[in-house]
């Protein structure tokens, strides 16, 4: 939008005579904030603030409660607390070519993540915003950019470009199953804790089709998950962060998109024991594009290990793949392992991996309390080695049809799921792979060692 119409506008907008909107009392709110690093893999696990939907007090520039049409328009909140828009109480608000600029810090963090205060856009329960042509900068601390809270609150997003400077920022934000569609969205957060797209405590729903992410803050992933995000054509960069984080019992789902990780870990899928997602099996499902981390083995993070494409803890997860490209700057392709979260001796990852029609590079790494059910089909084919260092994890192999496996180092299997005809599509470069006789799972081995292609043997342990 053009500056030189910037103070017209905003005369017009402020009018309620003109287009119905009535202006909000501004709250304080001082309570004494627990910093709550939501969107952070580095989330502390800790009991859950004090925070709730009536500690936080809503308010914006201009408010709508019922049906508004608004086009051209300008709209800025700079005061602490307070929303540019809020869309609430069964308010319907259609803006159209507009701009919304908001500055300001909140005074709590947890109400800014959990419930949208200070949020540029905002709309809560029962109320939709469609918005059409956006243009969109945050910059003050908690000031996510487009935030819907609460049952059927509703946010259309179409063509939009986003931006947010300042920590816990997100791009688009659903809580206590608020809902974001978007399409044609571009997205960049500078802040730390500022994934480009999110859900957070009481779980939501967002959905992209067609963006460019990008995120420069630390613990800042191109998407975080506590509810359900899918993205489609897509092109997302983390630039200190995982591509991607699920938290507890949530997904994400992303096709033919391309999503690149500097830091930590590819993909992470945890429980962090904060309260923001209930206990159960994160899901990552990804079909076509590419997925790409650029983390070294053994670099500075923010995680107790690094380097992994994939990694699990203190959860259940769940990694679909169907004809995505991998690219790992480590040789590790799934981690499960304990790290912070969660009690010790109970805190490992335990993950059912299932790639279709395709290609896997790099070594399953299963630490003790953890274990990694990788099911190759359709084709599909493993170059690495599993379980190398013969830990107390469990491992399961399922080899269906043509799938493949090259074995790069001695590998220990816990079970071993195939037919005798299954054992050709093994290429042991003349290394050695261990079965656990003692499963009943392995029955049909019969305790023999059997040869593999390579020189190498398939052996009972």
């Amino acid at each position: 939008m053009k500056k030189n119409h910037k103070n017209t506008l905003l005369s017009i907008l402020l009018s309620a005579s003109l287009i119905g909107f009535t202006a909000a009392p501004l709250n304080q709110i001082h309570n004494d904030p627990m910093v709550h690093a939501a969107i952070n893999q580095t989330k502390p696990a800790n009991k859950p603030g004090a925070s709730s939907a009536s500690s936080a007090k809503l308010s914006g520039t201009q408010t709508v409660t019922s049906q508004k049409t608004v086009n051209d328009a300008d709209v800025k909140a700079d005061q602490a607390n307070r929303s540019a828009l809020l869309v609430k109480k069964g308010g319907i608000l259609n803006i159209n070519n507009s701009v919304i600029a908001k500055t300001g810090n909140t005074t709590s963090e947890d109400n800014s993540n959990f419930f949208g205060q200070n949020a540029g856009l905002l709309v809560t329960s029962n109320a939709t915003a469609n918005v059409n042509h956006l243009t969109e900068t945050t910059n003050g601390n908690g000031a996510n950019a487009v935030f819907a809270t609460g049952n059927k609150a509703v946010i259309n997003l179409n063509h939009a470009k986003i931006n947010t400077k300042q920590n816990s920022s997100r791009g688009l934000d659903a809580t206590q199953k608020g809902t974001i569609k978007a399409t044609n969205t571009n997205i960049s957060t500078q802040g730390s804790h500022s994934a480009t797209l999110a859900t957070d405590r009481g779980g939501g729903t967002v959905s992209l089709n067609t963006g460019n992410l990008k995120t420069a803050g630390d613990g800042s992933p191109i998407i975080y998950s506590t509810g359900k995000i899918n993205v489609k054509n897509v092109q997302g960069n983390a630039s200190s962060a995982e591509a991607a984080v699920i938290e507890g019992d949530n997904s994400i789902n992303a096709t033919d998109s391309h999503l690149t990780a500097n830091q930590n870990n590819g993909v992470m899928l945890y429980q962090s024991m904060s309260g923001d997602s209930k206990t159960g099996t994160a899901s990552f499902t990804m079909k076509g594009g590419s997925l790409t981390s650029k983390v070294t083995a053994g670099s500075k993070g923010t995680t107790k290990h690094t380097g992994a494409l994939f990694y699990v803890t203190n959860t259940n997860a769940k990694i679909n793949l169907n004809n995505v490209k991998l690219s790992n700057a480590s040789n590790t392709l799934i981690r499960a392992a304990s790290d912070r979260w969660g009690s010790s001796n109970s805190n490992g990852g335990k993950l059912a991996f299932t790639a279709t029609k395709q290609a896997l590079t790099g070594n399953v790494e299963v630490a003790s309390g953890s274990s990694v059910a990788l099911v190759l089909k359709d084709g599909s084919s493993l170059s690495g080695s599993i379980n190398s260092s013969d830990t107390k994890g469990v491992t399961k192999l399922t080899l269906n049809g043509n799938s493949s496996w090259n074995v790069t180092q001695n590998s220990y299997l816990t079970e071993l799921v195939g037919s005798k005809a299954s054992l050709k599509n093994i290429k042991s470069n003349g290394h050695k792979v261990y079965y656990d006789q003692s499963n009943q799972a392995n029955s049909w081995l019969n305790g023999k060692t059997y040869k593999l292609a390579g020189g190498g043997t398939l052996s009972p342990k």
